[in-house]
């Protein structure tokens, strides 16, 4: 046995040497025409891992601590070795390697650069300057060029990997550029090539078309070329009319719901949340979370797991979507439903017309087949069972990718930091290995603390530790079935900038980077939330998981099951109360501590020495735009007393003390509705709303997205003068320059106080 072991070793030293010599060819004389016989042998993706083209390296983005790993990778057995965790910068989230395996790339997003990894030494050897927040990067299969999508200044950056420099900057490619996928022509050069970039926000589909109807937007996809690096066309993927499900009502056109309720309006979805782009053949797929925003809310019919499918032919949506939830729906009954929550990546395999798509919230990955043909595609089923066949993998996965000979793919998920192995010569397909990536916060600290709030944050699902005197733990609880997670309509923790017709009417929604002052060191205060003030408590959102995603809930009775049925906005304070725990903390005080120190607020990509900034903040300040948007928060809306108010404070369930009216509510509006269909909150005023980082939710302004830039926003004379009483800014120059500060306003802007 130790002979066998001993030749084992020398085998594997044996392999090492020669994969070291390979690779150190490429610095030798004449090794750069041997690294140039190598590309990649199909279309590339952006991801937050990548594959070299022999397979036999892997490399995965650590965003959450600031490093890359690189695997060595056994095929044939399954097996992944770390060898390596190279610090890089701030937050990397895409990566990319070259097709010979020599050099890797990362980009990251708050230093605004990438980094380049000499694979063999295992080094950083430079970090180029690219836009404001770097996210996606995809190679073209000669590896010769890098492209990458800078998601806060709506740009693409390409870079020579000969030289490391950027060649050129593409401007203007649209609102937060996210995924990447580059086609395959087959030779060594760039001509030719198309470059497809998602847009991750939809958009108004229509002038004077207001949002919460569920066609009122589309999605974006810039389509490039790589060989003059310039934009060729604008891709638009359409609404679909029906996603399959009911609702009891329909809002918008006034029909309230039945008592007791029937299921029969039809419900349609616009994509949104484009954050990667997979190729197949004439077609490229894009997974999406659309919006059905029409009341009245209910668990299945508010979000949706699309896929749509764009005809590379004619660059037009090739009216091919599916609605994947409808699969997990249509499974025989009696059998488990997992539903396929915020499909977030794609991969396909190389020789057949297969894929998977990984679904972020619910922690799995889909089988799909597609129609080479029509592009049109299809869940795939476990023959076995009748179940979707949906693989388990890590928590919170955000990439997938395929070898070149379909025996494997590899998983990264986010929050579980690790990589999951699929066997794909299995029937069915199966995950074989989960492989550690990056190290997990120490438990008890702030940022394990951390960790577990953004687990559940971004989790359909959830587990729990068992309730008192069991030893079961809990599963579920954050949705029905695995339909809904915070981070569905909270992407980043940020928003899905969609407005929901909710019970208090049209309401767009609200990125959370702006619910705690991060100036706080301890982040205790809250704001009064909501457009309409109605909530004064973090905890009280504890109920969107129990009335909009079906949950069972966090907060709970001494049994440590049951929902504490006295979780209510303006009640005795809810805060403290029982809660169900994870790894031994409570569930909603992780959540909490999560919202407060884990969701970062975007980057503007204007420079704070900008003449025009400078000036539009004097501007600001000689209108008194602080009375309502000034403080830490960006906003006034800040809660001044401890739960609960008095009841004299109290007005339509609303805290009237923060409200402000300023000629934004127009009940005339076709939106201007409750989800029950009755007239809407909104006499009263509105909460300020925060400007922190608002430059990163375009085109969809004021709490029922009325006008579709700040340029409307301040057309209204009475908004303009709220601060002083009179109108100083019937200058248009004026309001430019106030705008331009206004978009320059992020974590970095030293607060102005009222």
């Amino acid at each position: 046995m130790k002979q066998t072991r001993q030749w084992m070793n020398l085998l594997k030293l044996t392999a090492c040497l020669a994969v070291g010599v390979a690779l150190l060819k490429v610095y030798l004389p004449g090794g750069g025409t041997e690294a140039q016989a190598v590309r990649f042998p199909g279309p590339t993706s952006s991801q937050p891992l990548a594959l070299s083209a022999d397979d036999s390296l892997l490399v995965v983005a650590n965003a959450d601590n600031d490093t890359v790993s690189l695997f060595d990778v056994n095929p044939g057995a399954g097996e992944l070795t770390r060898l390596a965790e190279i610090p890089v910068q701030d937050e990397p989230n895409g990566v990319a390697i070259l097709p010979n395996g020599t050099r890797a790339y990362a980009a990251n997003t708050v230093s605004g650069t990438v980094s380049v990894i000499n694979v063999v030494n295992r080094r950083v050897i430079t970090n180029i300057p690219v836009g404001t927040e770097p996210y996606g990067l995809a190679l073209t299969p000669n590896g010769r060029k890098l492209y990458v999508t800078n998601s806060r200044s709506n740009s693409v950056s390409v870079i020579d990997t000969a030289t490391n420099q950027v060649i050129r900057t593409i401007e203007n490619v649209g609102q937060e550029p996210r995924g990447l996928a580059i086609t395959n022509n087959g030779d060594f050069n760039d001509l030719d090539e198309t470059v497809y970039v998602t847009q991750f926000l939809s958009l108004p589909r229509a002038v004077g078309k207001l949002d919460g109807e569920d066609d009122s937007k589309v999605a974006l996809v810039t389509v490039l070329s790589t060989t003059t690096d310039s934009i060729v066309s604008t891709a638009v993927l359409q609404p679909i009319a029906d996603t399959g499900f009911r609702a009891a009502g329909d809002a918008i056109n006034r029909i309230a719901p039945a008592n007791p309720p029937q299921f029969t309006f039809v419900t349609g979805a616009y994509p949104n949340q484009l954050n990667n782009v997979a190729i197949k053949g004439n077609f490229a797929y894009l997974p999406n979370t659309g919006a059905s925003p029409n009341g009245p809310v209910r668990f299945n019919v508010n979000t949706q797991s699309l896929l749509h499918v764009l005809d590379r032919a004619t660059n037009r949506d090739a009216l091919q979507t599916i609605n994947m939830h409808l699969a997990v729906a249509r499974q025989p009954a009696g059998l488990e439903k997992l539903f396929i929550t915020q499909p977030w990546a794609m991969a396909f395999k190389n020789r057949t017309n297969e894929g998977f798509v990984v679904s972020a919230a619910s922690n799995i990955a889909v089988k799909i087949s597609v129609n080479p043909t029509t592009g049109a595609p299809t869940v795939v089923n476990n023959p076995a069972t009748g179940r979707v066949l949906d693989i388990r993998v890590g928590k919170n996965p955000r990439g997938i990718v395929i070898n070149s000979i379909d025996t494997r793919a590899y998983v990264m998920n986010f929050i579980s930091r690790d990589v999951t192995v699929i066997d794909l010569t299995r029937t069915p397909e199966a995950a074989i290995a989960t492989v550690r990536s990056a190290a997990l916060p120490q438990p008890g600290t702030l940022e394990d603390r951390i960790h577990i709030g953004k687990e559940l944050y971004n989790t359909s699902v959830g587990e729990f530790d068992p309730a008192p005197g069991t030893t079961t733990p809990l599963v579920g609880r954050m949705s029905s079935e695995g339909w809904g997670s915070c981070a569905s309509c909270h992407p980043f923790g940020l928003s899905d900038n969609v407005v929901w017709i909710f019970a208090a009417g049209p309401r767009r929604t609200i990125p959370q980077h702006t619910d705690f002052d991060q100036t706080d060191p301890q982040r205790e205060q809250d704001r009064l939330y909501n457009w309409s003030a109605i909530f004064d408590e973090e905890e009280d959102f504890e109920l969107n998981i129990r009335n909009v995603s079906g949950g069972q809930g966090l907060i709970v009775l001494a049994d440590g099951v049951t929902p504490d049925p006295n979780v209510n906005a303006f009640a005795p304070a809810n805060r403290n109360r029982n809660q169900v725990k994870v790894r031994g903390v409570g569930a909603w005080d992780a959540m909490r501590t999560f919202i407060a120190f884990g969701i970062r607020a975007p980057i503007s990509p204007l420079r704070k020495n900008d003449p025009d900034v400078i000036e539009g903040e004097r501007i600001f300040r000689a209108n008194n735009c602080q009375q309502c948007h000034g403080g830490p928060q960006w906003t006034s809306a800040i809660r001044n007393f401890t739960p609960p108010p008095a009841a004299n404070q109290l007005s339509n369930g609303q805290f009237v003390g923060v409200l402000r009216r300023v000629g934004t509510f127009d009940p005339t509006l076709k939106n201007e509705v409750r989800a029950n269909a009755a007239p809407p909150l909104g006499a009263d005023g509105f909460a300020p709303a925060s400007l922190l980082s608002l430059f990163a939710f375009p085109r969809t302004f004021l709490h029922g997205g009325a006008v579709d830039s700040l340029e409307a926003v301040l057309n209204n004379v009475e908004h303009r003068s709220a601060g002083t009483g009179v109108d100083l800014l019937d200058d248009p120059e004026q309001r430019r320059k106030l705008i331009r500060f206004i978009l320059s306003i992020d974590a970095r802007t030293p607060p102005i106080n009222p």
